[in-house]
């Protein structure tokens, strides 16, 4: 039980103890008084806790109709105890009370069992009781002529039987706290996992930024219980800060205010790039109090964390007043990072979309321009059309051909030569483009879509806005097309989405023995070794799923462009590799793990943990892509003042056309065995980054059905 109690809190010891106190063992501590036939008192040594005593015996019934009696004996106390007998004397009574001690969430409990009686009991002490307290004096002796009282020895054994029953019941009670808190903070860590996935699929089909911050915001509010959020954004030409987007009680006022670069905690992540937990922010002196000032909110903490596209800081994200608690916690402050990421998508794509209709605009003035002086301005538009990295083509109000840049040409497999003054209808065999051109001339407003075309024997997709030509008169003078080929980005989306899917399969994985395995051990009753055996499982699988996110946070900073930071030092890498192989030598049975190195080696300077971790990368790889057992060989060679590190198995193996991409993010082998296989393929691409930031390289030999084997190689310390 004292390791259970050292891994709570004091807040936490102290809600759970009044919660028990009043519940669980006062109803089980009258159950056995009234089956034995004893009195029983649980009071703390310091008292501020004072369990009221369970005594159904005829003498102490009688003296509780006392008011007087009756204060005195709720106000028992140890301060009676009598350290040679272990008992403690009632200043009512006279009973004695035998006296042994427990701990109780970190206090020193007595629980005193009794009653003996008091041999000074006579008719002389019983007139005094009957005279002090207004009791009937027959009654009183008849009450204790009534009462029975065990023997000594009898009471001992009673007494220790309840002190252990009060320690077990106690424990079991701090287990299922333990439990609760354990699962509560996975549940968590879960439904933030779950908001981000929520936030992406959002991202991929909202164009409104506004629209997709507020979104994002009110996420954030929700999985970190916030008072309010807000997204800053950076004025280049003031170098100020202004709410782009602001949620919560005071949303209208907020969107008023400006604040400096430096200023207030926003103003200084904006100037610094760096996240900032701010727990109180009475003591921080950062924080700017003219915004409450000037909106009567009442801000008591902020987390807030920079806003980057690619690289550069364009703004802040914050999350205010976490509800129903004191502060934000670190876990928080990594899941609004990515949240942040997500937001920093979002802005980049909507812009990228705002972009791509200000090209078509502009290129409708320029048509605007040659149906004006069309001789003066015809080559140069062409010049710029032709220029572009967009297929463009434009019809006018009888709906022929006009112009068609090199691009066009390629995606309509068309040449502009031959279908110029054609019928559009006649010149391109996609019906869903002619009429998109048709419906555009007649509402005279603009039309995006998006068109599949089957180039090269491949099909691409294209992202077109079709847009009308306005001539002076407000009449349709033709209508103009621009697609953007967005193949690469809507595989990425693809890919994306079967990376969530896969990693919402690979957190339930874990979860389900977790969530089994605790309802069994809160359940039933089992013995000690079946509890250590389920927390060991229970353990496993929690530290299965902290790699897992461990992981994706690793590629989420990467994805960012914050990327991985190391911590260089002097490492004796013989000693590194027996360190891991050590590790993994036993980690199954069904394979044979063994190392070859030299007895010395020179010291080379590397980020000791990350090099840690790909080599448990390789090699947990090697143990799961060998599912039939076999011999796993590590070995180490010292070469062209480089370090070379193998791993080698006689697993699955891979196809030849697999090994160029395979440690590209989210590529696993596309074959029935592999797809049996766990797995997110996000570890390989982790292994290549971490190796790279090392100055280092890795290369892999596999053949399918007859194992891999990886090397990868870190250059030499130089020496002074």
């Amino acid at each position: 039980m004292e390791k259970i109690l050292a891994g709570i809190g004091q807040s936490d010891a102290r809600y759970y103890s009044l919660a028990f106190n009043t519940g669980r063992w006062k109803d089980i501590q009258d159950r056995i008084s009234g089956a034995l036939g004893v009195s029983i008192k649980v009071v703390s040594e310091d008292g501020s806790i004072n369990i009221p005593e369970s005594n159904f015996s005829a003498v102490c019934s009688l003296l509780k109709t006392s008011e007087k009696a009756a204060a005195v004996c709720a106000d028992f106390k140890v301060k009676n105890l009598n350290e040679e007998t272990g008992t403690v004397k009632c200043d009512t009574c006279g009973f004695s009370h035998l006296c042994v001690s427990a701990e109780w969430f970190g206090k020193k409990m007595f629980i005193m069992v009794g009653l003996c009686a008091d041999p000074s009991w006579g008719k002389t002490g019983l007139k005094k009781i009957s005279r002090d307290y207004g009791i009937d004096y027959s009654m009183l002796k008849a009450a204790y002529e009534k009462s029975t009282f065990p023997a000594p020895d009898r009471i001992r054994e009673l007494a220790d039987l309840i002190a252990h029953l009060f320690k077990v019941t106690v424990e079991l009670a701090i287990q299922k706290y333990v439990t609760e808190k354990v699962t509560r903070e996975k549940e968590e860590e879960l439904a933030k996992m779950t908001a981000l996935m929520e936030i992406s699929i959002v991202i991929n089909s909202t164009r409104y930024l506004k629209q997709l911050l507020k979104i994002v915001m009110q996420s954030a509010e929700r999985v970190m219980q916030a008072e309010a959020s807000s997204v800053f954004l950076i004025d280049r030409q003031t170098d100020e800060l202004y709410f782009e987007v602001a949620t919560g009680p005071k949303e209208e006022e907020v969107k008023k205010i400006r604040l400096k670069k430096g200023e207030g905690i926003a103003g200084w992540v904006a100037s610094t790039g760096l996240p900032l937990l701010v727990p109180d922010v009475t003591k921080d002196p950062r924080f700017a109090r003219r915004v409450d000032a000037e909106t009567h909110f009442i801000t008591r903490s902020i987390l807030c964390v920079p806003l980057k596209v690619r690289n550069q800081i364009i703004g802040v994200v914050q999350v205010v007043n976490r509800l129903g608690a004191a502060s934000f916690s670190e876990s928080e402050t990594k899941f609004l990072e990515a949240l942040a990421s997500q937001a920093a998508i979002a802005i980049e794509n909507t812009n990228l979309y705002e972009h791509l209709e200000e090209r078509a605009e502009q290129l409708n003035k320029e048509l605007k321009k040659v149906n004006v002086n069309l001789a003066i301005e015809k080559q140069r538009i062409e010049s710029i059309v032709q220029s572009m990295e967009d297929a463009v083509i434009a019809v006018d109000r009888e709906n022929r051909i006009v112009m068609a840049n090199r691009l066009a040409e390629k995606v309509f497999s068309i040449r502009s030569e031959q279908v110029i003054n054609k019928a559009i209808r006649e010149s391109i065999a996609k019906s869903e483009v002619i009429d998109n051109f048709s419906k555009v001339s007649r509402s005279k407003s603009s039309l995006r879509e998006e068109v599949v075309f089957k180039i090269g024997g491949k099909e691409h997709t294209f992202a077109a806005v079709f847009a009308p030509i306005i001539d002076e008169l407000g009449e349709t003078a033709g209508t103009v097309a621009v697609l953007r080929d967005i193949t690469e980005s809507k595989e990425i989306d693809r890919m994306k989405t079967d990376f969530l899917n896969m990693v919402s399969h690979e957190l339930r994985t874990p979860l389900t023995p977790i969530q089994a395995y605790s309802e069994l051990i809160m359940m039933r009753n089992l013995d000690a070794e079946k509890i250590k055996s389920y927390a060991c499982i229970i353990n496993k699988e929690t530290l299965r799923l902290g790699a897992l996110i461990g992981d994706l946070l690793d590629l989420s900073r990467i994805d960012a462009g914050k990327g991985l930071s190391i911590s260089p030092e002097e490492v004796d890498f013989r000693e590194l590799l027996d360190t891991v192989y050590n590790t993994f030598k036993s980690a199954s049975a069904k394979h044979r793990i063994s190392l070859t190195a030299p007895e010395k080696a020179e010291k080379i300077t590397v980020d000791r943990n990350k090099i840690i971790q790909v080599m448990s990368n390789l090699l947990s790889n090697a143990v799961k892509y060998s599912p039939d057992g076999g011999d796993i060989h590590i070995a180490m060679e010292d070469r062209n003042n480089r370090i070379y590190i193998s791993v080698s198995d006689k697993g699955l193996g891979m196809p030849a056309d697999a090994l160029p991409i395979i440690f590209e993010k989210f590529y696993r082998v596309d074959s029935p065995a592999v797809k049996k296989i766990g797995g997110t393929g996000i570890g390989l691409s982790i292994v290549k980054y971490i190796v790279e930031l090392h100055d280092g390289g890795i290369t892999v030999e596999s053949e399918e059905g007859k194992g891999s084997k990886f090397t990868f190689f870190i250059p030499k310390a130089k020496t002074a």
